[in-house]
C-alpha cells in the first residue's frame, strides 16, 4: 500500500478462525481509506488458512507471532498500522454497518478528543442478538465516571486518535485482562473524550470464561484503580468515585468468584477452590465474612424454626437481593 489510510482496524486473533472472516467482513467494503491489520497470536487452529482465503490482499495485512497474549498482539498491530484513526476489533466480535464512517465523523467533529465511543449489542456465540442494557450517555467528567464504572464494555466501541495512542505508548503491558480499562482511564485523565451513544459493535458472549479469568479480572481491575491514586491527591470527588468503583468491582467479581469456589468444591477440585478462595479473601475479605455470617444465620433458622411472622423469621436476611442480581461489567 503506497498511500496512508485514514483508519486502521486492528484485529488480534488467537484460535478464533471460526469467527475471523465474519469479523473482517463487518469492517465493510474495503476502500482506499481503510486498512485491516490482523495479528495471528500463535493460533493453532485454521486462522492462517482463513486469512489466506481473503480476497483483499492490498487492503489487509497480516502478521503471525508466537503466542504472547492479547495486549502484545494489539500493540503489535498498532505498530504495524498507519491510520490516523484506530479501531481494535477482537476476532470474535463484529462492527455494525457504518461504524467506521460514524467514528471518523465524530472524531472530525470533536478534534480535541483522544477517542470517541458508542454502544454495543451483545450476541450469543452463534451471533443471535441478546438483550442488552443501554447505559446513559456520559456528557462530562469522563475520567471521574470511568473511576466509578467501566461503561466501555469492549474495545470495538471505541475509535482512537492515533497521536493520542502514540503519546501514551499503546496498551500498558503490565496488565492483561484489564489493559483496555487502564487505557481509557489514562487517556481520559489527560484528554477530552466523546460519547456519541450509538451502537457500533456486536459483543459476542461465550458460554464460559477460561479457568482463573475471574480471579485475574478482580486482581487486575483493582490494580488499575490503585494505579490512579497518585493522580487523585486532594481531589475529593474523584477519590469518592474511585471508592465507589472499587466497592462495585469487589462485589461484582466477588460474587462470580464465590460461585466458582462453590462449583469447584462440589466437583472436588480442592486445589482450584483453595486458590480462588485465597484470591477472594485477599481482595474482598468482607464478602467472605458476610457470606459466612449469612450461612450461619440460615443454619440457626433451620435448627430453630420460628412461628410465621415472628421476629426470628423476619430476621432471615433477604440479604443483598440487589447484590445477587445479574450484573454485567460495564
Amino acid at each position: 500500500m503506497s498511500h496512508t489510510p485514514l483508519v486502521s482496524v486492528i484485529v488480534p486473533c488467537y484460535n478464533h478462525a471460526k469467527y475471523l472472516a465474519e469479523a473482517l467482513r463487518s469492517v465493510g467494503t474495503p476502500d482506499a481509506l481503510t486498512e485491516i491489520v490482523v495479528v495471528d497470536d500463535g493460533s493453532v487452529d485454521a486462522t492462517p488458512e482463513v486469512i489466506a482465503t481473503l480476497d483483499t490482499p492490498n487492503l489487509l495485512r497480516s502478521f503471525r507471532q508466537r503466542n504472547t497474549g492479547l495486549v502484545a498482539a494489539r500493540n503489535r498491530g498498532f505498530r504495524e498500522s498507519r491510520g490516523q484513526y484506530v479501531v481494535f476489533l477482537d476476532a470474535d466480535d463484529r462492527l455494525t454497518a457504518g461504524a467506521i464512517d460514524l467514528g471518523v465523523a465524530k472524531l472530525n467533529e470533536h478534534s480535541d478528543c483522544a477517542f470517541v465511543f458508542g454502544r454495543c449489542q451483545m450476541m450469543d456465540r452463534d451471533g443471535i442478538p441478546l438483550e442488552t442494557p443501554t447505559p446513559p450517555r456520559i456528557v462530562r467528567d469522563h475520567y471521574r465516571e470511568l473511576l466509578r464504572r467501566k461503561y466501555i464494555w469492549m474495545p470495538a466501541m471505541v475509535m482512537f486518535r492515533r497521536r493520542a495512542l502514540e503519546r501514551v505508548g499503546g496498551f500498558n503491558p503490565a496488565f492483561s485482562v484489564a489493559a483496555d480499562y487502564e487505557m481509557y482511564l489514562h487517556l481520559a485523565r489527560h484528554y477530552p473524550v466523546h460519547d456519541h451513544a450509538q451502537v457500533v459493535a456486536y459483543y459476542r458472549q461465550h458460554e464460559a470464561s477460561p479457568s482463573g479469568r475471574t480471579a485475574r479480572m478482580l486482581g487486575e481491575t483493582l490494580a488499575v484503580m490503585r494505579s490512579q491514586l497518585p493522580f487523585l491527591e486532594g481531589d475529593t470527588a474523584s477519590l469518592a468515585a474511585l471508592d465507589e468503583g472499587w466497592r462495585g468491582w469487589q462485589a461484582f467479581y466477588g460474587r462470580h468468584l464465590a460461585t466458582e469456589v462453590r462449583m469447584a468444591m462440589r466437583g472436588q477440585r480442592w486445589a482450584e477452590a483453595a486458590v480462588k478462595a485465597a484470591v477472594l479473601a485477599w481482595y474482598h475479605p468482607r464478602y467472605l465474612w458476610n457470606h459466612a455470617r449469612r450461612r450461619r444465620d440460615r443454619a440457626v433458622v433451620r435448627s430453630h424454626p420460628a412461628d410465621p411472622g415472628s421476629y426470628s423469621d423476619r430476621a432471615i436476611p433477604a440479604t443483598g437481593m440487589a447484590s445477587r442480581r445479574s450484573h454485567r461489567s460495564g
